[in-house]
């Protein structure tokens, strides 16, 4: 092996974004790839619209993801065979002020706030 070239390129390897957990450069070089963050699994429930009933349990990730070919940063929900939807992070901020309001309020009956663990 030529000492002057090492196994592992360091320099690659550097990210600009401090939540991003890709590998880069292990494969190709770091702006061919996209960067994402470490993700957190949730369990929701989702139907359709019109349906009735409880819907169905889904398991869900959420991250951050900048894909190589795009300029803006997003929230993604990613839900599993390939399906997705993504937020800018601006748009994320409101929703998750929206969330805070909304199981305030949901924890609230006739005006006086129930304790989270009875709900």
């Amino acid at each position: 092996m030529n000492p002057a070239i090492p196994d592992r390129h360091p320099a690659l390897c550097r990210c600009p974004y401090a939540w991003c957990v890709t590998a880069h450069g292990d494969t190709v070089h770091p702006d061919d790839e996209d960067h994402r963050s470490e993700g957190v699994a949730l369990t929701v429930r989702t139907r359709d619209g019109w349906a009735q009933g409880d819907g169905d349990a889904r398991d869900v990730e959420i991250g951050v993801l900048r894909r190589r070919d795009d300029d803006l940063t997003w929230i993604v929900v990613e839900v599993g065979g390939g399906t997705s939807f993504a937020v800018e992070l601006d748009d994320a901020d409101a929703i998750g002020r929206r969330l805070v309001l909304e199981s305030q309020r949901a924890r609230m009956v006739a005006g006086s706030p129930v304790s989270p663990s009875a709900s």
